[in-house]
C-alpha cells in the first residue's frame, strides 16, 4: 500500500502554491484600472439580473413590466460597455505577462491538479493500492501529462487518479502505426471523459473508458466516421465519444442511417448532417416505449417531444464522431454541434442565443466563448495564455463557487478574470475558417467515398428481366413522382440506387418498357425490398392500369433491408404501376430498394 496521506498532499500543495506566488506581479495602476472595470461590470450584471427577476415576477402576476424592460435594456447595454472596458484594461497586463518565462510551469501545473483533485481525493486514490500510489507519483512528476489533462478540460469530477489509470491502460495497448497520433488524442479524451462514472442510457451499466476508446478507434480505422474525425483535438473528441448509448447501438445508428437514408449523411449544410433524421423521422408526439431499458431504436421508432428528440439528435451525431454539447433552455431541450464553419444550435427555441442555454452546470455563453477561443489559436498558445493563467488563479485560491460566476469577470478574482479576458480576445479572432478540420488523413472515410461516387447525371438503372421470367424494378427508376418534397431517389451506400418516400403524400409511377413481358400462363407474386425504422407502418398501396389496387404489408426492419411478404397481382396487360401510401400523422419515411415480380 502507498504511504501517501492527506497531509503529504496538503504540504506539497502549500509548497507549490508558495512557489507560484513568487511569480509575476501587476503594475499597481494597471491593476486598479482593471479591478475598477470588473467592478463596474459586476454591478451592471447584478442590476440586469434584478431586472430579469422582476420581469419574471411581473409575468406571473400580470403587472406592467415596461419599466423593468427599459431597465433591462439599459443594464444589458452597460454590461457590454463595461466588458469592453475590461478587455481594454486587461490588454496591457496580459501583454506584460509571460508565465512560461518564470520557470513556474511545473509548480503551476501541480498546484492546479492538486487544488482541483484535492489532497483528500488524491490520498484516497493513492492509498487504495501500490499501483495507484505509483500512478499518482508518475502524474505529479510528468509535466506533459498534467499539461495535456488541464489543456483538454481536466477529468470529469476532477478524478485525476482514475483518469491517469485509464490513460495508462489504454496507452499500453496502442499500436505504433499511422493511427497512433490520433489514437493518443482519443485515449486521453476517453480517460478524461470517463474518469467519473457515467452510465448507459436508461440503465445502471457503467461505460468502460477502454471499451469506448476501442469502439471509436475501430470505427475510425474502418472509415465509418465523419471525415473530420481524424483532425479533432482531445477536447473535441471528449464531446464526440461521450454518448450514453451502448456500443452496439452506436454501431446500429451508423449502419442504419447509411442503409435507410444515406442522403442525410451527405447534407450540404453540415448543421443538419446526421441530425436531420430528427426532423424527418423522430415524430413530435408522446413517446412510445415498447420495452425496458429504453433504447435509441425506440426513440427513433416511437418519437417524443423536446427531450427524446434532442437525445436522438445528440446520439446520431456522436455515432458518427461529431462533437456535441447539450443545451437546456427554459421549457426546451436541444443540442449544439461542431460544423466546419463553427458551433451551431439545433432544435433550440427560435431566435434564442447561447445566453439562454445551460448544460451540465455551465452557461452556454461560457462554453461557446471557449470553443471560439480554442478554434482561433493553436493549442500551445491557448495553453500558455489561458490555461496557465487559470492555474495561477488556482494558486491564488480564486475558485468559482456557483454556475453564475463562471464565465464572468469578478473584481475579487483578478487572475481568473484576466484568463477570461485573454480567452475573449482569442474568441473575437475566430472566423468560420477557424473551425475547418482538414489535411492529410490516415484513412479515407466511407462517407467521403460515397459522396465522390455520386453522379447526379447518371441515368436510371434499367429494369432487369431474369432468366426464369422474373422482373426486377429498381425503385429509384420511376418515371413520375410528386417532387423531392415527398420523394427522393438517390444512390445506395454500397452500390445501386434506392427510393425514399418521405411521408404519406409521396407517390411514384413506373412505366414498364416494351422489353418487359410476362408469361401468359403464369401467376406473378410481387415483393418489395424495404427498409424501415418505425414499428408502426402505413402499408404501401399499388394501383395498376385498370384502377385495381393492392396492398403490400410493410414490416418493421429496424434499419435493415428486408423483403415484404409476397402478394399475388394480375399482370395481364400491365404497363403502369403507381405506388403510394395513405396520408397520416404517423406516416414517416420508407426506403425501397426494388420491386420484384416473380412467376409462380
Amino acid at each position: 500500500m502507498s504511504n501517501f496521506d492527506e497531509g503529504f498532499f496538503k504540504d506539497l500543495l502549500k509548497e507549490e502554491r508558495e512557489e507560484c506566488l513568487r511569480g509575476p506581479g501587476i503594475d499597481l495602476e494597471l491593476h486598479e484600472a482593471f479591478v475598477e472595470a470588473c467592478q463596474a461590470f459586476q454591478d451592471a450584471k447584478e442590476a440586469k439580473d434584478t431586472a430579469e427577476a422582476e420581469i419574471a415576477e411581473l409575468k406571473k402576476t400580470g403587472g406592467d413590466s415596461s419599466e423593468a424592460l427599459e431597465m433591462l435594456g439599459m443594464w444589458s447595454a452597460a454590461m457590454t460597455e463595461h466588458l469592453e472596458r475590461c478587455v481594454e484594461t486587461a490588454k496591457p497586463i496580459l501583454e506584460s505577462i509571460d508565465l512560461m518565462s518564470y520557470d513556474l510551469e511545473m509548480s503551476l501545473l501541480r498546484t492546479a491538479v492538486l487544488t482541483r483533485g484535492t489532497p483528500k481525493g488524491f490520498a484516497k486514490f493513492a492509498n487504495e493500492s501500490d499501483l495507484h500510489g505509483q500512478l499518482v507519483e508518475t502524474l505529479l512528476n510528468n509535466r506533459k501529462i498534467m499539461k495535456d489533462m488541464l489543456l483538454n478540460g481536466g477529468p470529469t469530477g476532477n478524478k485525476f487518479g482514475n483518469a491517469m489509470k485509464q490513460y495508462t491502460q489504454i496507452m499500453a495497448g496502442l499500436q505504433k502505426d499511422r493511427f497512433h497520433k490520433v489514437n493518443k488524442k482519443l485515449a486521453l479524451a476517453a480517460a478524461l471523459e470517463f474518469a467519473s462514472p457515467q452510465t448507459e442510457f436508461d440503465t445502471s451499466v457503467e461505460i468502460d473508458a477502454q471499451k469506448r476508446f476501442s469502439h471509436y478507434e475501430k470505427a475510425h480505422r474502418k472509415g465509418d466516421l465523419d471525415p473530420a474525425f481524424t483532425h479533432f483535438s482531445s477536447w473535441e473528441y471528449r464531446m464526440a465519444i461521450n454518448s450514453d448509448a451502448p456500443h452496439e447501438q452506436l454501431q446500429w445508428g451508423r449502419d442504419m442511417l447509411m442503409k435507410y437514408a444515406p442522403h442525410i449523411a451527405t447534407i450540404y449544410d453540415e448543421k443538419w448532417r446526421y441530425c436531420y433524421q430528427v426532423t424527418s423521422d423522430v415524430g413530435y408526439r408522446a413517446p412510445n416505449w415498447t420495452s425496458s431499458p429504453r433504447t435509441y431504436q425506440q426513440v427513433l421508432s416511437g418519437g417524443g417531444r423536446e427531450g427524446p428528440r434532442a437525445w436522438y439528435g445528440r446520439f446520431i451525431a456522436r455515432a458518427f464522431g461529431i462533437p456535441v454539447w447539450g443545451l437546456k433552455q427554459n421549457g426546451n431541450y436541444a443540442m449544439s454541434r461542431w460544423t466546419p464553419k463553427g458551433w451551431v444550435m439545433n432544435f433550440a427555441v427560435p431566435g434564442s442565443s447561447w445566453d439562454s442555454c445551460t448544460w451540465d452546470d455551465r452557461l452556454g455563453c461560457d462554453f461557446i466563448e471557449e470553443a471560439q477561443a480554442r478554434a482561433a489559436v493553436s493549442e500551445q498558445e491557448y495553453y500558455e495564455k489561458v490555461i496557465l493563467l487559470e492555474c495561477l488563479a488556482d494558486a491564488c485560491k480564486e475558485k468559482n463557487k456557483k454556475i453564475e460566476e463562471a464565465g464572468f469577470v469578478n473584481p475579487n478574482k483578478v487572475w481568473r478574470s484576466l484568463a477570461l479576458m485573454q480567452r475573449k480576445i482569442f474568441a473575437d479572432r475566430a472566423t468560420p475558417e477557424s473551425y475547418q478540420r482538414t489535411g492529410p488523413s490516415v484513412v479515407v472515410s466511407k462517407i467521403e467515398k460515397y459522396i465522390h461516387e455520386i453522379d447526379e447525371n447518371a441515368p436510371p438503372l434499367p429494369f432487369e428481366v431474369e432468366a426464369k421470367g422474373g422482373v426486377i424494378i429498381p425503385a429509384a427508376s420511376f418515371t413520375e413522382s410528386n417532387g423531392k418534397k415527398h420523394v427522393r431517389g438517390h444512390p445506395s451506400f454500397g452500390g445501386g440506387t434506392q427510393l425514399h418516400l418521405l411521408d404519406g403524400e409521396g407517390y411514384v409511377t413506373y412505366e414498364l418498357p416494351a422489353n418487359v413481358t410476362f408469361q401468359e400462363d403464369k401467376e406473378y407474386m410481387l415483393t418489395a425490398k424495404v427498409n424501415t425504422v418505425h414499428l408502426k407502418q402505413q402499408n404501401l398501396q399499388l394501383e395498376i392500369d385498370d384502377g385495381e389496387t393492392y396492398e403490400i404489408e410493410i414490416p418493421y426492419t429496424s434499419g435493415e433491408w428486408q423483403d415484404t411478404k409476397p402478394i399475388k397481382i394480375e399482370v395481364g396487360g400491365l404497363s403502369v404501376m403507381k405506388f403510394f401510401r395513405k396520408k397520416a400523422d404517423d406516416c414517416f419515411g420508407l426506403a425501397i430498394k426494388s420491386f420484384t415480380l416473380s412467376p409462380c
